[in-house]
């Protein structure tokens, strides 16, 4: 209990590291924006109805989609961020396409090594693992206008597997995420000072008072082919027993 307390005070400072740094803003810079923007194609954001463009990347993680009671929750939380900016250029993630990722093993400017799929499809194949829950304890806002849910697999269950995956399959892409958080969507254009105030102020009562169990109950090997998994195609799924 003492090493899963440790481990969450670690966790959170690490989410708030990044997180703290939006508080000082009025607004959204448009220089901060670029990197967020450019993961939708031009004329789509020009029109306020921004859409992802076309990627070819592989990816381990589960939810896509979660079961119907944690769907309900993502939806509720989802669109109460959109009746704030409903005015604004943002994009949310359907909440079917929400999920929590475990590793890459091909990054859309990466040739695409036969030997690390297929070892990655026997380790998760191996992966001796029962359900379990990843614990949503807040939410978040970032200086790129990244919008996450603040998650912790408190028995270690992803961090393990990611240890285990890394050890077995060396040739795995260096960048690789140590969060375990849930990506909601990105804002991708100032919103103005007002607006700016009443979105800070519900993140922050959000954050405060978040503590949902999502259950995870099995993981997916999938082909991204449309950021936010718009367009995918699953090459493996392993259910938890």
């Amino acid at each position: 209990m003492n090493n899963n307390l440790a481990r969450l005070r670690v966790v959170k400072k690490k989410y708030e590291e990044v997180g703290k740094l939006i508080l000082k803003e009025n607004d959204f810079k448009k220089e901060n924006l670029k990197s967020s923007r450019s993961l939708f194609l031009k004329d789509s954001i020009l029109r306020k109805k921004p859409t992802p463009i076309d990627v070819d990347l592989y990816a381990i993680l589960s939810g896509i989609s979660f079961r119907k009671k944690d769907l309900e929750f993502l939806e509720n939380i989802r669109n109460k961020i959109e009746n704030i900016i409903k005015e604004e250029t943002f994009f949310l993630v359907k909440p079917e396409n929400m999920g929590v990722e475990y590793s890459i093993l091909k990054w859309p400017e990466d040739k695409l090594d036969i030997e690390v799929l297929n070892k990655a499809k026997q380790v998760l194949q191996d992966w001796k693992v029962k359900p379990f829950f990843l614990t949503i304890f807040g939410i978040q806002l970032h200086l790129d206008g990244c919008i996450i849910l603040k998650g912790i697999d408190t028995k270690n269950e992803i961090k393990d597997f990611r240890s285990m995956l890394k050890s077995k399959i060396r040739k795995i892409p260096d960048r690789q995420s140590e969060w375990t958080h849930i990506p909601l969507g990105r804002i991708l254009a100032p919103i103005g000072k007002e607006k700016m105030k009443i979105l800070k102020n519900f993140f922050h009562d959000l954050d405060k008072n978040l503590n949902y169990d999502l259950l995870i109950k099995e993981v997916h090997l999938v082909r991204e082919k449309q950021w936010y998994m718009e367009k995918k195609s699953y090459l493996l799924t392993k259910k938890f027993e």
